[in-house]
């Protein structure tokens, strides 16, 4: 609660500034002790001679005392002779027509205008007159102002200040800041911002721009338009342009609200639509008619529109409870208490003597303006932020997609050059290597047989065999890469079946499916053929078996693998038939078992019920596991 009343304390502080100004100005604009205030004058209307003088009440507004607003008026003021006492008396008209003259004493002393060509701003410009101290009289001191109206000219007289000079000068000063000064600068303000709006508009295409600066820009516009001496043939058209310009500011700064505020709906801009069509319509009426009540009736319309733009902000002000909308409402308030304040006074009362407060209404609105912009610019800042960090973000997470993709890049290169150099070695180990190992076992099978040399030249014949065997089983391995277990357990029976068979073995082939499908790192492979191949291998040369059984079988994420045979000469005298571990001693077994741990499994050799049993389990490798064996293991086989 603490913090919204300081955000209200803040956000209400240019109000009150802008309070205080408007009640300091007019607590200069307030006459000293040795100032008098005329404010009772004979009127003599030129119009109709028959008619005598009469007494009026100054101020005067033409249209409220004479018959027309055009003709001539002559107003007489009996000046006391104490405020003429000092050695420069003036004379200090806060408001006369157009076209005037100023007699004292018999003796013109100011001329300003011609009856063709009236000055500017319907006598709105203050005037300070010195008189001319030899025209002073001990008594009986008489001031005469003939006024000269115009048809749509708002002449008459304000109440008129004798006194000193430097009595006065203050005050000619406060209302030609108020009222002329005043009235450039709001006009270059309003056409700066105008034009700055309405560039925003054009390169961000926001509706909410252009609103606001078409507005100031008539409202530029309208300030100064009367300042125009001698328009001509125009006049009339200024004058209209001039009545319809305050119907067209408040629709466009209404629009403007509504749409800063996301309020701007089709029935919106309709009604306003609608009422800049009727105020057109008056002010044409009053061109044509010349009727001060049309003008009353137009203006108490845009006070009117006024009242509904700040009764839907009120509503949207209670709905958000944002300080924006609070802004906003706050601007419309002031803009419509100015407008409801001169309707009063200039209208109703005829108050020719009073200065507008509508005119500076439009700072409200430009505080707005302001204020949106600043949110807009934070806004903008912050989002860009944002979408730097969000960029930063992403420009990092290409970097490392790019390092990955790189690295990737070069592993997969370094892969390819290792399968081509391991295609290149398998060629010429198939080429050159195997080449002569089958020229040599060629050779050796057309060597005639000593019979004292049977023996060795059959084990020369089998070794030769098995060399040629084993290099068959290593380049069948290293091209399994892509290949099942099952299938280069496969391709290795094609491979020690014949071997088999001249042993006099059956081989019994038990293979599960979920095993068959298993894959293993072409490292692994080897090690598992190298393994099989070396039971069969035993098999063959120490077991006379008559039938082996080979089963691989798998549970979950394990696999194991048994060569069992129905040999007899392997089995240990007097052991249990039970499973027992593998004891060293011979290079094959313990080749076996090393070849076991490389496969992170375990090893078992022993007799069986059925005979002698190699029982092989181990897990399959994870992918990181696969990955760090991918590059197969070359070692020596038995």
């Amino acid at each position: 609660m603490t913090v919204r009343l300081r955000r209200a304390a803040r956000g209400g502080l240019p109000w009150v500034l802008i309070l205080a100004a408007m009640l300091l100005g007019l607590a200069r604009g307030s006459a000293p002790a040795s100032v008098h205030r005329l404010i009772h004058a004979e009127l003599t209307d030129h119009t109709q001679p028959a008619q005598p003088a009469r007494p009026v009440t100054l101020p005067d507004a033409w249209e409220h005392s004479a018959p027309r607003r055009d003709g001539r008026v002559s107003y007489r003021l009996a000046v006391p002779s104490a405020a003429l006492a000092g050695d420069q008396p003036a004379v200090f008209l806060r408001r006369v027509g157009n076209v005037f003259r100023v007699t004292f004493n018999g003796e013109l002393v100011l001329s300003v205008g011609e009856d063709r060509r009236p000055v500017s701003n319907y006598g709105q410009e203050p005037h300070l007159l010195r008189l001319p101290p030899h025209l002073v009289r001990p008594q009986d001191n008489e001031l005469v102002i003939d006024v000269i109206g115009q048809p749509r000219r708002e002449a008459g007289l304000s109440s008129v200040w004798v006194g000193p000079a430097t009595a006065l000068e203050p005050m000619y000063e406060w209302a030609m800041d108020w009222q002329v000064r005043g009235s450039w600068v709001l006009s270059s303000t309003s056409a700066t911002l105008g034009v700055l709006a309405l560039l925003l508009a054009w390169r961000t295409r926001q509706a909410v721009y252009a609103w606001f600066g078409l507005g100031n820009l008539i409202w530029a516009w309208r300030v100064i338009a009367l300042h125009v001496h001698d328009p001509g043939a125009w006049a009339g058209l200024l004058h209209w342009a001039f009545e319809l310009s305050y119907s067209l500011f408040v629709a466009c700064m209404g629009l403007f609200l509504l749409r800063l505020g996301q309020s701007d709906g089709p029935w919106a801009r309709r009604g306003f639509a609608l009422f800049v069509a009727v105020a057109a319509g008056l002010s044409l009426a009053n061109a044509a008619l010349n009727l001060p009540l049309l003008r009353t009736i137009q203006l108490l319309l845009t006070l009117v529109v006024t009242l509904w733009t700040a009764v839907i902000l009120a509503r949207l002000a209670l709905q958000r409870r944002t300080y924006p909308t609070w802004l906003m409402l706050a601007a419309v308030v002031i803009g419509a208490f100015c407008g409801a304040r001169d309707w009063i006074v200039f209208r109703l009362w005829q108050d020719y003597e009073a200065y507008t407060w509508t005119r500076y209404a439009v700072l409200a609105l430009i505080l707005v303006m302001v204020w949106h912009l600043v949110e807009d610019y934070a806004r903008s800042l912050s989002a860009q932020r944002e979408l730097n960090r969000h960029l930063q973000a992403a420009l990092q997470a290409k970097q490392e997609e790019l390092e990955r993709i790189y690295q990737e890049r070069r592993e997969s290169d370094r892969q390819q050059a290792v399968m081509a150099e391991r295609d290149r070695l398998l060629r010429d180990m198939h080429d050159g290597l195997g080449g002569r190992l089958v020229s040599a076992i060629a050779l050796a099978r057309q060597l005639p047989a000593p019979p004292d040399a049977d023996a060795t030249l059959r084990d020369l014949r089998m070794a030769l065999d098995d060399c040629l065997t084993e290099l068959r089983l290593t380049l069948d391995s290293l091209e399994a890469e892509q290949h099942s277990l099952g299938e280069a357990l496969a391709e290795m029976r094609f491979r020690l079946e014949p071997s088999l068979r001249a042993a006099g073995i059956r081989l019994v082939w038990d293979v599960q499916d979920q095993a068959m499908d298993a894959h293993l790192p072409a490292g692994h492979t080897l090690q598992v053929l190298r393994i099989v191949r070396e039971a069969f291998t035993n098999v063959i040369k120490h077991a006379q078996a008559t039938v082996v059984w080979l089963t691989l079988t798998r549970q979950g994420e394990q696999l194991r693998l048994t060569v069992l045979d129905n040999g007899l000469s392997q089995r240990a005298e007097g052991q249990s038939p039970s499973l027992l571990s593998l004891q060293g001693g011979k290079r094959g077994m313990a080749n076996m078992q090393q070849r076991a741990a490389l496969l992170g499994g375990h090893l078992e050799v022993g007799p069986h019920p059925n005979g002698w049993q190699v029982d092989l389990r181990f897990p399959l490798p994870g992918a990181a596991e696969a990955a760090q064996s991918s590059r197969p293991s070359l070692s020596g086989a038995a």
